[in-house]
């Protein structure tokens, strides 16, 4: 800021001073029992002009500096402003500061929703190519038709997978909270896997409560099939999965456990990391992308759900779905 510009911001103050010293030497002049020269109202009257001049160039060289760092600042606006020396730039500094940590923030969350979406992207199409490569390998060979139609809810997964991933940071235009039956829910989730139910002939045991949950139907469903995914992929022939309901201080709990091959000690803690596929995912050899139980998490912590996962190796997994009891909704 140059020193014609400092003046012009503060034109009133000095109009003011000019105004009010103008007035005391014309009533102190009008007076007839104060007797003063000409040249002395005229003398005091400069003097305080000079006053006003030498206060206002004080003023601006001591602010000068604070001005310098404004400019200089919107070149670099990772690192906080300082060098505040009054209470109004201590002002102005601590909401300069708060908007640019504020975008600061904003910027680094858009950088990082745009690298996981990179990231996904890349390994979903690495995914999505071996049930095509099945499927075009069928053009050629007699496969069988069931095979087929297991490629075909593999992409269809996929495809779900990719879609409910994109929607995650619009979260809050896609969905409804409204009481949903959770027994219809799960049956269709189940009817959804039935393939692979059939397929490795894992039996299942069903007990769930006929009351009603809050929630929101679409996005729950994903949750519950990417569990019963995992439980029927980590499962051997011949495995079960258990699914059923308890109650806990007013809270329904939805359980889905199975008998496979569980959860290494080590990889307990991790496994609602993004990208993360664990011992099980690598040696196993399944289409393991490790971004399921990571949107698992995301979304019930979206929805206000609770979702904790108990398991020890060669013993199972039991998924436990915590709906709570939220008495101001009804």
């Amino acid at each position: 800021m140059t020193f014609l510009k400092y003046l012009r911001d503060h034109i009133y103050s000095i109009l003011i001073v000019l105004f009010g010293m103008t007035f005391v030497e014309l009533v102190l002049f009008l007076d007839p029992r104060v007797n003063f020269h000409m040249g002395t109202l005229i003398y005091t009257w400069i003097l305080a002009m000079i006053f006003l001049i030498v206060n206002l160039i004080v003023s601006y060289t001591h602010q000068k500096n604070w001005y310098h760092q404004l400019e200089n600042y919107q070149e670099d606006l990772s690192k906080e402003l300082f060098g505040a020396r009054n209470n109004e730039q201590r002002f102005i500094q601590e909401k300069i500061n708060n908007i640019s940590l504020e975008y600061r923030n904003e910027l680094t969350e858009l950088y990082q929703n745009q690298k996981d979406q990179r990231e996904y992207t890349e390994s979903w199409v690495h995914d999505i190519k071996v049930p095509l490569a099945a499927l075009k390998l069928s053009q050629d060979d007699d496969l069988d038709p069931y095979l087929i139609a297991e490629e075909l809810d593999q992409i269809d997964y996929l495809v779900d997978q990719a879609l409910y991933f994109a929607r995650l940071n619009n979260f809050s235009n896609d969905y409804l909270i409204q009481e949903q039956d959770l027994n219809d829910i799960v049956k269709a989730c189940i009817r959804t896997n039935k393939r692979l139910f059939i397929s490795k002939r894992i039996g299942i045991s069903l007990d769930v409560t006929d009351k009603k949950v809050l929630t929101d139907e679409k996005w729950l469903s994903f949750i519950i099939n990417q569990i019963i995914s995992n439980s029927l992929k980590y499962t051997d022939q011949g495995g079960k999965i258990d699914i059923f309901t308890t109650t806990a201080d007013n809270n329904i709990e939805l359980h889905i456990k199975d008998n496979g091959i569980g959860i290494s000690n080590q990889d307990i803690s991790r496994i609602f990391n993004k990208g993360f596929t664990g011992t099980n995912g690598r040696k196993s050899g399944s289409k393991s992308t490790g971004m399921g139980l990571y949107l698992v998490k995301k979304m019930s912590d979206k929805l206000g759900h609770v979702v904790n996962v108990k398991s020890k190796p060669d013993q199972g997994t039991e998924t436990i779905i915590t709906f709570l009891d939220l008495p101001y909704y009804k």
